[in-house]
Order: structure tokens, then C-alpha cells, then sequence
């Protein structure tokens, strides 16, 4: 879906480069959070207006970035 197209910013904040290695997991986790957060009505399911929404609330965003690193880390 590459959802983390939308979430530049918040990927370069936490550190992370988008590789091969790693897409699919990125991908996973910000659909992941997407869903979560728009299941408490927190943000909206489409990730170009819930990377705006996420991004101006701090909280999430740093959920978000936290997650982030983890997903990029080398396995």
C-alpha cells in the first residue's frame, strides 16, 4: 500500500530510511496504527489526512516514531 509514502517526515524524525529490507514492515506498522487510532476515532483511515492528524498530535506522533525505530531496526 506503501502508506509510509505519507509519513516522511515522521520517518526522517525517527531516523528511519525506507529500504527493501524493511518496507514491508513500515508499511505494516503505520497501517497498523492507522487502524488503531481511527478505531478510537482519533484519526482518519486514510493515511494522507491521518498523517496530518497524527503528525499535529503530539502523543501519537511520538507512539508513532517509537514504533517506527523498532519496525527499522535490523533483524
Amino acid at each position: 500500500m506503501a502508506c509510509w509514502k505519507w509519513f516522511n517526515n515522521m520517518l526522517e524524525d525517527a531516523g528511519v530510511e525506507v529500504t527493501e529490507e524493511n518496507r514491508e514492515r513500515i508499511d505494516a506498522v503505520i497501517e497498523q496504527f492507522i487502524a488503531e487510532r481511527s478505531a478510537l476515532g482519533k484519526c482518519s483511515r486514510v493515511p494522507a489526512e491521518a498523517s496530518g492528524e497524527i503528525s499535529g498530535d503530539r502523543t501519537m506522533r511520538d507512539e508513532l516514531i517509537e514504533r517506527l525505530r523498532k519496525a527499522a531496526a535490523p533483524r
